[in-house]
């Protein structure tokens, strides 16, 4: 069975608009082998049916050219690029089918040949858990934005401008400052008066 194609393979849904989609187009990147770099693979499905076309190392080394590119530079990017501007076109012909990439300086046209029915199934069974696959890793990751999103944030404590007055206009003593108990002689501090303090006679004037 295919491996999966990675999460991070280019894809996008042909006609390119708001209609329904009709087709599924994608690439991705054969890993290197011991023999040497990997070759590259463009597909397109309508989920019953598989286009593509394969390109060698060889191959390969003319396709980017074909992009401005050079042989060690990616050419996965491109074609990222050409699918989020939705410049792709695909046209079933009677025998396979063409894929037209408009995006840069100058249309790419790529012929694509219908993959048998046994190998098709399996690739498009690896696409479909890929895609899954995908999907749930993206919910995963929707769900814990919004739950860090909703759980309450500590906000920070108020400082209101009485906190940087002074102590003695907040009205209450300062530190080092002892409270006056009742009856305490303002002069002898710690000395209470015995007698009850009087007003002034005014008949011994």
């Amino acid at each position: 069975m295919a491996p999966p194609p990675p999460l991070s393979v280019p894809l996008c849904t042909l006609p390119p608009g708001s209609g329904p989609p009709r087709f599924l187009c994608y690439c991705e990147e054969e890993a290197n082998g011991a023999k040497g770099p990997g070759g590259f693979s463009l597909y397109v499905t309508d989920a019953a049916e598989l286009w593509s076309t394969c390109f060698t190392p060889d191959s390969l080394a003319a396709l980017k050219t074909r992009f401005g590119l050079n042989a060690a530079e990616d050419l996965t990017p491109q074609f990222r690029a050409a699918f989020k501007q939705q410049a792709v076109t695909f046209t079933l012909q009677e025998v396979g089918a063409s894929l037209t990439l408009s995006g840069g300086p100058s249309s790419l046209e790529f012929e694509l040949s219908k993959v048998p029915g046994t190998e098709a199934a399996v690739r498009l069974q690896a696409l479909t858990l890929g895609l899954a696959e995908r999907v749930c890793s993206l919910e995963r990751q929707l769900a814990a934005v919004e739950e860090i999103a909703a759980s309450p944030r500590k906000s920070p404590r108020r400082v209101g401008p009485q906190q940087f007055l002074p102590d003695s206009q907040r009205g209450c003593p300062g530190p080092g400052v002892r409270r006056r108990c009742p009856g305490e002689s303002l002069i002898n501090p710690g000395y209470k008066s015995k007698k009850p303090a009087g007003g002034v006679d005014f008949d011994d004037l």
